[in-house]
């Protein structure tokens, strides 16, 4: 799909309390306006001072009488290069619209919208309310009915699916990041990676039930989840190859009052590396443990620990 090229991006709340968004949405791929105490023919008729007036006449300041008439008026009079957007079912909504009004019964506007809402970006992906910025999601705060939209070009990114430059910047960081990471964690000394791995476990919640690789010979990490009450057993290794892993494999498996099971190894051997794993032992390598790592902010430690 073609990437989209508004002149101008609003956004609509489709009703108080969100009452016409199913309606428009679903149903009638409208847009729709309240302001039902307006005169519709002030407002075809482009009389801006006459709808002015009217909020001024019952006593609304000047700044309020002004910001209802311009939003009226955009309703009526913004073209079908104006994108407009709301939040409906969890979603970032998008659409392009007709300036066609119609008047209902009820004495509300709509104006039909061009094709259909959309709730996806051009390549088909659902703009989830949980993977947009909290600048954006703001909007809906708005107590009015049409505004303009601050987060502009990041919510045009997100539509046309494409990533901001400083998104891109940080990605190209992270990863750079990472694999200097990587790096020095296969440095560090192996008493100081078996700690990193104690404090990556203790960060995510688990707690050491023994010392560090004085429980069992097959056993490093012996860890107690008091949320889920589950207890996992942890083996490490600076280095590994198959054969040993399938040997500690059927250590744990004649073990009992273990819910989980982790070999760890920071630099595996190529025939362990390429191994497709699907045992109920939880098998990391060095992207999984450098990812952990950052996540659970050892990265200090471990500069500290390789400097």
């Amino acid at each position: 799909m073609t990437k989209i090229k508004p002149k101008k991006i609003l956004f609509i709340k489709l009703g108080e309390g969100g009452k016409y968004e199913q309606d428009c949405i679903e149903k009638n791929q409208t847009l729709r306006l309240g302001y039902r105490e307006i005169d519709h023919n002030l407002c075809i008729n482009n009389d801006w001072k006459g709808v002015y007036d009217f909020w001024i006449e019952k006593d609304d300041p000047k700044q309020v009488a002004t910001s209802h008439t311009n939003q009226i008026r955009q309703f009526y009079e913004e073209g079908e290069d104006t994108l407009w957007l709301t939040f409906y079912a969890n979603k970032l909504w998008w659409c392009f619209s007709k300036p066609a009004i119609t008047l209902l019964s009820d004495k509300s506007k709509t104006r039909p919208v061009l094709g259909s809402w959309s709730d996806k970006d051009i390549n088909g992906k659902t703009l989830s309310a949980d993977t947009i910025s909290g600048k954006l999601l703001k909007t809906q705060g708005f107590r009015g009915t049409i505004c303009t939209v601050p987060e502009e070009k990041y919510a045009l990114a997100k539509i046309n699916g494409e990533q901001l430059t400083e998104v891109v910047e940080v990605e190209l960081a992270m990863s750079t990041l990472k694999a200097k990471l990587s790096t020095l964690i296969q440095h560090l000394q192996w008493k100081d990676f078996e700690t990193l791995i104690d404090l990556i476990f203790r960060q995510g919640g688990w707690q050491r039930v023994g010392s560090t690789g004085k429980t069992q010979k097959t056993l490093d990490l012996d860890l107690f989840a008091p949320v889920t009450n589950e207890r996992a057993m942890v083996q490490i290794k600076s280095q590994s190859d198959l054969n040993e892993f399938q040997h500690y494999q059927n250590e744990f498996a004649t073990m009992t009052g273990y819910d989980k099971f982790f070999y760890i190894v920071h630099s595996p051997k190529s025939d362990l590396q390429n191994f497709k794993n699907d045992s109920d032992v939880a098998l990391y390598f060095i992207d999984k443990i450098t990812e952990l790592a950052i996540a659970s902010g050892l990265v200090d430690w471990i500069i500290k620990k390789t400097s």
